[in-house]
């Protein structure tokens, strides 16, 4: 016999909780900590490869800008009507001058709409001291831009007069002494420079700095100008070696940064990005932290946790232990469940529940040949239901009475083969095609009598199931409670409709009527007296007999079920359990009989 020898245990029930959870804690946690470094490693290679990417593409993109200002300027020095209007010095009243500012505006208005950067397009008339721009007709020539712009020969350099920010291209190229016949200038917006830079990195979560190495100009958004010197200063001092990109972790004002820096030849600028390390690696150190944190804390629950399981579960897990045990010894004794709220409540609910089965079944033993006699006789009584002859002596009297001679030689016929069928053998089980007939003939008698109060559609049998065995009178005894419960207290005209079908492993018999009086509450007292048939000793006649010789012939989930029917009435469904096949289950032993 299984025995548990508690006091002879040396390691015990807690030693192998708290071992087995140590073993699942302390390695994850180690891990979780070596796979946390690793990751800061690896997360700040990439971080550092998608900034260079992000640094190298904004570079590109800001090069590929200005060079395409460039060039269209370049296109615009060769323009005609500008050369003609340039090189005179004659004022600028005729007609055909005029025409030809015209046209210089419009071109000037189509370089200023052909990049977001430029803020203003205009060129300078030093023979005739006029400037044309985009927007404005004609004005004087600014000195102070004139002085720096007039000797510029490099297309794509960024000048920067004030707080403002220009490129230009005379005409001639050469600066050797010449005054040049005009001046194509581009004024840059500093305010979309500086939104693009927001492009790089969010404003919340660090900054950047745009400036040029030799004209001492810079776009930044750091409100903060001595803290942005010194990121300058910090940038040259990076760029005085050969390395004109990089990405660096610094301390700047006591706080730790990671500063990314590129250098562009092509405009002779440089750009510098600086996020607060915190921003980015500050939640990995927080992790490594608290992964320290829940590993003590985890080996500090993991012993009292143990011993709360092993109280929880060893005393309830005894108690079942000794029940089975009883039940070993022949003693079908039940589990007290008490108040308890935890999974051991189901066991003990099943556990009690298959005490009561087995208690059932060894009863049921006991009385199957008691119940088997009182069967037979009870089946032999019901075939002759000496109330249906009496009414069909009365109904066939009163049809003679009438004179309605042919209907009452067809109720005759109806009759005799009524009784012919439930007087023939002592057989239950028939063909389904048999038992259909014999509902037919039922039918039939009850249409002579309603005459044409009632119509009947009564749906011909598939001939796969014509000799499928079932218990005899399962169908006739659904429509007599059809035709005296609901169709007969009827005032307007009634309805049945017998039909079949076949879906899920059920072969079905449907018979539903439009009765008036069945109410919600009704159609379920009947469909709760029709589960609780159970006790079938006392009660072997009606629907529940037919439920009941169903379920015994076919198995558990065959027998009647009651619902709504369609015509408004009573919808009762026969349910005949299939085989394999596809056909319903005739052999009764080797039905379910759960």
């Amino acid at each position: 016999m299984f025995t548990l020898p508690i006091k002879r245990m040396r390691f015990t029930i807690s030693a192998k909780l708290i071992t087995a959870l140590l073993a699942v804690l302390v390695p994850l946690s180690v891990m979780t900590l070596l796979l946390n470094r690793q990751g800061s490693g690896t997360i700040y290679e990439e971080i550092s490869k998608s900034v260079q990417s992000r640094d190298a593409f904004y570079i590109q993109s800001l090069e590929n800008a200005l060079k395409g200002i460039s060039q269209l300027m370049f296109e615009f020095v060769i323009d005609k009507e500008l050369m003609e209007i340039g090189i005179s010095e004659e004022p600028i009243t005729s007609f055909e001058r005029m025409n030809q500012v015209l046209v210089i505006q419009k071109r000037l208005h189509m370089l200023k709409a052909s990049s977001t950067y430029i803020a203003e397009a205009k060129v300078f008339l030093p023979f005739s001291g006029r400037t044309i721009a985009s927007d404005d007709y004609l004005s004087e020539i600014p000195p102070d831009e004139y002085a720096k712009l007039a000797d510029n020969v490099d297309p794509s350099r960024v000048m920067a007069i004030g707080d403002r920010l220009f490129m230009s291209m005379r005409f001639p190229l050469s600066a050797s002494g010449r005054k040049p016949v005009f001046i194509v200038v581009v004024e840059l917006s500093a305010d979309n420079l500086r939104e693009s830079l927001q492009n790089i990195v969010n404003p919340d979560q660090g900054d950047s700095i745009l400036f040029h190495i030799d004209e001492n100009w810079e776009i930044t958004n750091e409100r903060d100008e001595e803290f942005a010197r010194t990121m300058r200063t910090f940038a040259e001092r990076q760029l005085q070696g050969d390395a004109a990109i990089g990405m660096v972790p610094t301390v700047l004002e006591s706080a730790p940064y990671l500063v990314s820096y590129r250098k562009s030849d092509v405009l002779n600028t440089v750009l510098l990005v600086y996020v607060p390390e915190g921003n980015i690696l500050g939640s990995l150190h927080r992790y490594e932290r608290w992964i320290w944190v829940l590993l003590g804390f985890s080996l500090c629950i993991a012993f009292l946790l143990s011993i709360s399981i092993y109280r929880i579960i060893h005393h309830p897990l005894r108690r079942l232990v000794v029940a089975f045990r009883k039940v070993e010894d022949g003693k079908l004794l039940p589990v007290e469940v008490g108040a308890r709220r935890d999974e051991f409540q189901y066991l003990y609910h099943r556990f009690n529940s298959m005490v009561a089965r087995l208690d059932a079944l060894i009863s049921e033993v006991y009385k199957k040949e008691i119940l088997s006699q009182r069967s037979e006789l009870k089946r032999l009584q019901s075939q002759i239901n000496p109330h249906f002859m009496y009414n069909c002596l009365f109904s066939l009297n009163r049809l003679i009475q009438e004179g309605a001679n042919e209907r009452a030689y067809r109720f005759t016929l109806y009759l005799g083969e009524y009784f012919r069928f439930i007087t023939r053998n002592a057989d239950d089980r028939i063909p389904l095609r048999e038992e259909m007939k014999h509902a037919q003939v039922f039918v039939g008698m009850q249409s002579i009598i309603y005459g044409d109060c009632i119509d009947v559609e009564f749906e011909p049998l598939d001939d796969a199931y014509g000799d499928l065995l079932v218990p005899r009178q399962i169908v006739q005894p659904i429509l007599e409670n059809a035709y005296k419960y609901a169709l007969g207290p009827l005032v307007l005209k009634g309805e049945l409709w017998v039909h079949t079908s076949e879906s899920d492993g059920y072969f079905s018999v449907w018979i539903e009527d439009n009765g008036e009086e069945l109410t919600d509450a009704r159609l379920a007292e009947l469909a709760s007296k029709l589960l609780g048939s159970g006790d079938f000793m006392e009660e072997t006649t009606g629907v529940i007999n037919v439920h009941r010789r169903i379920e015994l012939m076919f198995g558990s989930g065959s027998g009647l079920s009651l619902t709504r029917s369609q015509l408004g009435g009573l919808c009762v469904e026969i349910r005949l359990k299939q085989d394999g096949s596809g056909k319903a289950e005739t052999d009764v032993s080797n039905a379910d009989r759960g």
